[in-house]
This record gives C-alpha cells, structure tokens and sequence, in this order.
C-alpha cells in the first residue's frame, strides 16, 4: 500500500511536459510502422527521431523514474501498433468488449515493458560506467529485441523496409543490424539537442563514428542492390502466379462466398494459366472443402466445367467428388495450404483416430501430389496449447482449443516438373513458409538451408480484419527475402499478396480487399549469406556486452 501511495505522489509530481515527450515519442515510434492512419507505411522515415523526445526526458530522472517513463512510452508504442488485437478477441475469441479492450491493455503493457528495461538499463550504465549513450542506446535494444517473448515478433529494424539500402545489413547481421544503427542515429540527434539547449559541448566524434556506420552501410547497400539485380537479370525465370479469392474466415463471409471460395481460386488459376503461368499459389488453408488423408498419392480431378458460383453446380446437379475436386478447369501446377490428417493412437478416452496438420501441397496439372510441407511453428493457442502434449486430456474439456500437430522437418519441396520448361534436369527447389513462420528470422534460416530457389509464403490474414496488420505482417515478413538473398513470394486469401526480389523490394502487390490476380517472372536463385552462417551472432553479442556494462557498473559502484 506505501509503495502504491508514493507512486501515485510521483505521478500528481509529473510535469505535463514529461507526459507530452513520453507520449510524442511513442506516437513517433508507432507511425514508422503501418498503422490505422497511414497503412501503406508512408511514414518510415520518422523512426529515425522517434527516441529523442524519450532521450530527452530520461536525461535527469533515477532508475526507478526512467523504469516507469520506459513502460508508459513502450505502451503508446504498443497500444497503437496492436490496436487491432481488439476486433481479434471479439471476433474470434467472443470476448465483450470491455474484457477484449483489457487484453489489448495487458499486451500493450507486457511489451511495453522492453522500453521499461531499455531506460532503467541505459540508465544505469549511463550513472555507472563509462560507456556513452551512443553506445548502450543501441546495444541494449538489439539485446532486448533478442531474448523479449512476443506473440508477434516485431523488430525496430522491420519500420525501414521501404528504405532498401539500409536494409541490406540484413544479409550480414539479419534486421538487429538496422534496429542498431536507428537507436545509434537517435542518441547522437539527442546529444545534438542537449547542446544546443543545455550549452554542452559538441559530440563530433560520436558524430562522425555514427555517419561513418551510415555510410558504409548505404555503400554496401548499393553495391548489393547493384550485384543481385544482375545475377536475378541473368537468371532462369519462372512464371508464378497469386490467386487471391479474398475470401476469409467463415466467421466473416456470407454463405454465398464460403460456398464459391475454391471455384473463385479454380476461375482464377484458369486465368492465370491463360497467361501463361507455370505454376499458381494459393493461400494458407486456401482449400477448405474436406480434410485430406496424407496418404493419397493424387489429389482428386474434374472434367466437368467450371461454373460461375456453386449455385450453378446445385442446380447443374454435379457430383459431390466434382464440386470437391481440387484440380478443375485448369491443368497448371498449384502450391496451396489445406487441413490434412494421419492416422495416430488416440491420446485419452475419446480421443480422436487422427493428428491434423496445416500443410502446403505442390501439385501437377494432373493432381499428383510432388511435395508436402507441414507447418512447423505453430501459433501458441490458435493452432495448439503449451504443454499439451503433458496433458492432452485438456481437449476432452476443451474441443475448441488449437489441437494441430506441427511438423517435424524444414525440408524445402524439390520437384522436376519445371525441368523440360527450363531446359535444365536440376529439380527446381522451393522453400515453403506458412503464415507465422515468416516474421521468425532464425526459422527461415533452417528453411534456407536447403538452397531453396525461392521462398514461398502462404498466409491467412483474415484473423485481423481490414486493418494495418495486413500490412505489418507484409513487412515483417518481407526481411527473409534480404537475410536469404532469394526471391519471396507471398500468397494470402484476405490481405497484402505480394512478389518481393532478393534486395527486398516489393515488385508487385495486391490491394487489402476485392479478389486479384499477380503474376511475374521469378528469378530462381540460390545464395549463401553471412547471415545464414552466423545467424543472430550479432544480436547476441550485443546481449554479451549488455550483461557485460550492466555487471561492470554495478562493480563500479561496489
């Protein structure tokens, strides 16, 4: 009780000013990325003085006062991110709204807390060491950004994917790298602004260090840009298409939709393959009309035509196999996301006979299945509960809960379909990534081990509505494309589908709403980068150095 009575002296004690700094910096960090104002990221550049109003009213409070003014400004930035986990706990999770708002509270303040531990660490080194600002700003970020657990992976680096020759670091020392050199630019902007309003002296060499860190980056951006635009021009293309039905979660969509949603993305292919597509992507679980038993070997065909809606087929009386048949009225290969089960021992009393998978399949023209990729990293709690293997009994109570099995292999699919069309006999190698696992660096370093020729993801954005998340999720999946110097392809039923080329420029890419078809000619290369070697080297040799100053300080003071 006298802990919270003095905090709640301190906060009657607060300056207005320090609340306007506190609440400018958050707003400023929160646009950089795609946000409900500016969904198309127009505003990337802001990230770049986005900490120095923080900076500025950090300068002269303690440890436990620079704690507190991290946590609230870390919950500006994050409140106005996340705004849209809101419509996702009343859509889905069936929340009121005054229980859905707490929960958008509690997230906002559970990352907020990484700026609480940014300013008391600064802060601390800053009193303790001394290691300028300029140094402990960026190196204790990158540390955070390491070890924080997030439900949605996010890096400061993500805010500057429109900014390519920044963002070509990522090869080397993945998006840490920009997050580094973003807070290192804020510091010295701060230590600017303390000379000129407190009569300090000038921080030339922190100024000349950090321009020279600017410069090399954007030469080393340029000339990366420069070579794999020609290594993409000189290599064998392929012609991809994106069918985007935009239809999503049933919980959303009309009962005409639902029911047209796979003879949308059948019409679809068929034009894309009029075009001359050599192979078409669907979205994550983008066929819905049964589960698939993995043991099929050919995925089911139809000669019957296609119709234009499924009332057509009821009143045409076509089969049931038709109507469910994946392959209709086009004849290209299809790489799409469905629902499949195998056969397994049941886990308690009333289980079921079958573990479920979200898997992307590769199919001929003819339906025979050439490749399977199961979805390793599933998401905590929409697709499975921690620990359940502990207590499986846990779905006997709760049958709505998540319950797929992730996959055990990161194993790219390989496939001679495309030989006689290239006019090579190497098989052509593709490295899947479904949803999720996209916006995780490290993971789709496994999935590049395999020297895919490009990555394809397949995604379902329709969990969050017609917001900016569709367009945050773009951008942090965008980064794999830089870090595995590969082309991306992103397919999704509701949202942002999109071609990315190795350097991370988005070549093409759909509007949020209304069906759409894409097509280009991907370059199918295959690179080795630093980054996949090394991996979060870097990130953390940066978490080293932060226990390190940490330890020392408190060394110091002893």
């Amino acid at each position: 009780m006298k802990r919270i009575k003095r905090a709640l002296a301190a906060l009657r004690q607060t300056r207005p000013i320090d609340w306007l700094l506190c609440v400018l910096a958050g707003v400023l960090t929160f646009a950089s990325f795609p946000t409900a104002l500016a969904p198309e990221y127009e505003l990337w550049p802001l990230i770049w003085i986005s900490h120095v109003p923080l900076l500025w009213l950090l300068r002269n409070k303690g440890p436990k006062a620079a704690f507190w003014w991290g946590l609230a400004c870390g919950a500006v930035i994050n409140g106005g991110g996340y705004y849209w986990i809101t419509d996702l706990l009343i859509t889905f999770g069936q929340m009121p709204w005054p229980l859905a708002v707490l929960g958008w509270l509690l997230h906002s303040l559970q990352l907020g807390l990484m700026w609480a531990i940014w300013a008391r660490l600064i802060n601390r080194i800053g009193n303790t060491t001394p290691v300028p600002i300029q140094w402990s700003a960026p190196l204790v970020m990158v540390a955070i950004e390491l070890i924080w657990p997030r439900l949605f992976p996010a890096y400061m680096g993500n805010s500057q994917y429109a900014f390519l020759p920044v963002m070509q670091i990522a090869d080397l020392v993945g998006v840490y790298g920009v997050t580094f050199l973003i807070y290192r630019v804020n510091a010295v902007l701060y230590l600017w602004l303390r000379c000129k309003l407190e009569g300090r002296g000038r921080p030339m060499k922190a100024t000349l260090s950090t321009a020279a860190m600017v410069a090399i980056t954007l030469a080393y951006g340029g000339v990366r840009i420069f070579q794999f635009d020609a290594k993409a021009e000189e290599a064998a293309k392929l012609k991809i298409g994106v069918a985007e039905n935009d239809v999503g979660i049933f919980q959303r969509e009309t009962r005409e939709k639902r029911d047209d949603h796979v003879i949308t993305l059948q019409r679809q292919t068929a034009e894309l393959e009029a075009q001359g597509a050599d192979l078409v992507l669907w979205s994550e679980t983008a066929y819905r009309a049964t589960v698939v038993d993995r043991r099929m070997e050919a995925l089911p065909t139809s000669d019957v035509p296609l119709p234009a809606s499924a009332r057509e087929d009821a009143e045409n009386r076509v089969s049931r196999r038709d109507r469910r048949a994946i392959v209709r009225g086009f004849s290209v290969p299809v790489l799409f996301g469905l629902q499949t089960a195998a056969p397994r021992a049941p886990r308690y009393e009333g289980d079921g006979k079958y573990a479920y998978f979200n898997s992307a399949y590769l199919i001929d023209g003819g339906g025979a299945v050439q490749g399977i990729y199961d979805k390793v990293y599933l998401l905590m709690f929409g697709e499975y509960i921690p620990f359940s293997e502990y207590f499986p009994w846990i779905f006997k109570y709760v049958p709505a809960a998540g319950d797929l099995t992730p996959g055990e292999s990161t194993a790219v699919i390989e496939t001679d379909i495309f030989s006689e069309k290239l006019g090579v006999k190497a098989p052509v190698r593709i490295g899947v990534i479904i949803c999720y696992e996209g916006i995780i660096p490290s993971f789709t370093a496994q999935i590049a081990e395999g020297r895919p020729h490009f990555l394809a993801n397949l995604t379902n954005d329709d969990w969050f509505g017609l917001t900016a998340e569709r367009y945050l999720h773009l951008i942090l999946t965008l980064p794999r494309a830089i870090e595995n110097r590969v082309p991306l392809i992103r397919a999704t039923n509701t949202g942002v589908s999109a071609f990315v080329d190795p350097v991370g420029r988005l070549v093409k890419q759909t509007a949020p709403v209304d069906p759409e078809i894409l097509m280009d000619d991907v370059p199918l290369m295959q690179s080795a980068t630093v980054y996949q070697i090394i991996g979060d080297a870097f990130a953390w040799g940066c978490l080293i150095l932060t226990f390190g100053l940490w330890g020392w300080g408190r060394w110091r003071r002893r």
